[in-house]
């Protein structure tokens, strides 16, 4: 299992405690089943948002070729779609 350590988040609002802890909740349990930092990963970790009672929440997974061969991305992330 490869944790997902290369992410940079941006989570919009990053003020609302209780979605950014949604969000690294949702995180580290789809590092726990062995996703990896990509689109995969991006998509389990938006299906958890919604589940947990965000339901307009979106991840983007944002990568450049650099990061790609680096296996790191930029994730966006919002509550409200």
């Amino acid at each position: 299992m490869t944790a997902m350590t290369h992410i940079r988040a941006k989570i919009t609002p990053w003020d609302d405690q209780a979605f950014v802890r949604a969000f690294e909740d949702a995180r580290d349990l789809t590092a726990r089943e062995g996703y990896e930092d990509g689109p995969r990963a991006g998509a389990r970790v938006q299906h958890l948002l919604r589940e947990a009672g965000y339901p307009k929440a979106t991840v983007d997974v944002i990568r450049t070729v650099e990061e790609a061969l680096e296996q790191s991305s930029h994730w966006a992330v919002s509550r409200d779609g």
